[in-house]
């Protein structure tokens, strides 16, 4: 045969051998462009993309500008803004969509059941109160001890407030009026046994957080054993025309610890850290809503707890509540509206439920400040100047038979630009929420 002739006796197996080697081959390149990850599967199945993937300009000419519309809403916005989609918890510094509730045990604000309530601050990202940025409040003073010379000159102790320094802002967009309070307390082994002998204030001065006083005051007929038993307590206080006057800073200083103040007749000067104070009257529930289109924000006052009575008010049968809300202007803080509540009976846990509503347009609302008051109505009988018949009852009348003294129990500011974190955050989220009521409780101070 013909492979015999050219091959020789191993012609035939030769070819045999050939052919199977070419059916394996082409085997082998039709399984690499079939299995994934193969070179030839890879260079088709790019091909095939590149043939695909036509320009959405060159596909269609209507569709060159893309809209919202037709992304998918979820994809981006639970996607990349809200941190957890699955459980409804929204960043604190991202819109919420819905009205909320503050709980007053734990300090977070908490969503209800209902679908127009979400959480707006995640426990693990409240600031801690010790984050706070407090203000170094250094009081200057002068203390001098007069000793007795004779029967007729008797011991004195001249205490001298000479200057503050440092003192922290309002709580709103107004000036501070300082004026120091300094109480001469007998020292006993219980605070609360303890005996004030004297009480003296010095003048106020306006428009400055570094007020100079430059006062003296004179405690006469005493001597040295008992200046040593004597406490000043010290606090300054910032005078507030529209509420009650806001205590800054305390300080204590013990005259045990100034001995060598009543060794030698001369004047010696102090320089002392005063504490920040912390006094609180008791807490308030305030719901706040706003209506773009109406252009109104409506104040709803709820309730007040636990509230602290003032020096004023001796008793709770004195106690007549109502709470008197003042619209300002944030930058110059002159008083714009005013609206308040009726006054409800004698009760430290006083229910409301009134809604007061002031015309804001939407452009004011950086320029405006609310400062919510809670008030006591204290009514004592006069005698009437003149007899009448219908003698009227209106508190803003001249000849009104009883004459109403209200006293200012605690305030809570409303705002941007206001000093506290937590109305701060009430009234963005506000903001945030139109046509929602959004419920926070307030300390009053």
């Amino acid at each position: 045969m013909v492979y015999d002739d050219l091959f020789g006796p191993w012609g035939r197996i030769l070819v045999v051998v050939v052919a199977a080697l070419g059916i394996v081959a082409i085997l082998l390149v039709i399984a690499c462009f079939l299995t994934p990850g193969c070179l030839g599967y890879e260079c088709v199945r790019k091909r095939k993309g590149e043939a695909k993937s036509v320009p959405l300009r060159v596909k269609s000419g209507k569709n060159e500008n893309v809209k919202l519309n037709d992304v998918s809403y979820r994809s981006w916005r639970l996607g990349s803004l809200y941190e957890d989609g699955s459980n409804g918890t929204i960043n604190e510094t991202v819109p919420a969509t819905g009205g909320t509730s503050w709980n007053p045990n734990n300090g977070q604000f908490e969503g209800t059941n209902t679908s127009s309530t979400l959480n707006l601050v995640q426990k693990g990202k409240q600031k801690p109160e010790k984050n706070r940025k407090e203000f170094p409040t250094e009081l200057t003073m002068s203390l001098q001890y007069l000793p007795p010379c004779d029967d007729t000159i008797n011991g004195k102790l001249v205490i001298g407030i000479e200057a503050l320094s440092g003192l922290p802002p309002k709580q709103y967009n107004c000036t501070l009026e300082p004026y120091v309070a300094l109480n001469v307390m007998k020292q006993s082994w219980s605070h609360r046994k303890r005996q004030k002998l004297h009480s003296f204030r010095t003048r106020g001065v306006r428009h400055t957080a570094s007020p100079i006083f430059k006062e003296t005051f004179v405690v006469a007929n005493v001597k040295a054993h008992e200046v040593k038993e004597w406490i000043l307590d010290i606090a300054a206080h910032d005078h507030d025309r529209y509420a009650n006057d806001t205590e800054l800073c305390t300080l204590k200083v013990s005259m045990k610890e100034a001995k060598h103040v009543l060794l030698s007749p001369e004047i010696h000067m102090f320089n002392f850290k005063m504490k920040p104070s912390n006094l609180e009257y008791g807490s308030i529930l305030l719901g706040v809503s706003y209506l773009p289109t109406a252009q109104r924000l409506t104040i709803n006052v709820m309730r007040a707890r636990d509230v602290r009575f003032t020096p004023p008010v001796t008793c709770l049968a004195d106690f007549n509540p109502y709470v008197r809300v003042l619209m300002l202007n944030a930058r110059t803080g002159q008083k714009m509206k005013k609206k308040k509540t009726k006054p409800v009976g004698a009760n430290r846990q006083p229910d409301f439920n009134e809604t007061l509503t002031f015309d804001v347009s939407y452009s004011k609302l950086d320029t405006v400040q609310f400062l919510v008051v809670l008030c006591s109505k204290t009514v004592t009988a006069e005698a009437p100047s003149r007899t009448l018949d219908h003698p009227s009852d209106s508190e803003d009348s001249v000849t009104s038979v009883y004459k109403s003294n209200d006293v200012n129990i605690g305030k809570v500011a409303l705002g941007k630009g206001v000093r506290g974190s937590t109305e701060r955050l009430h009234w963005f989220s506000v903001l945030q929420n139109p046509r929602k009521l959004v419920t926070v409780w307030h300390v009053l101070k």
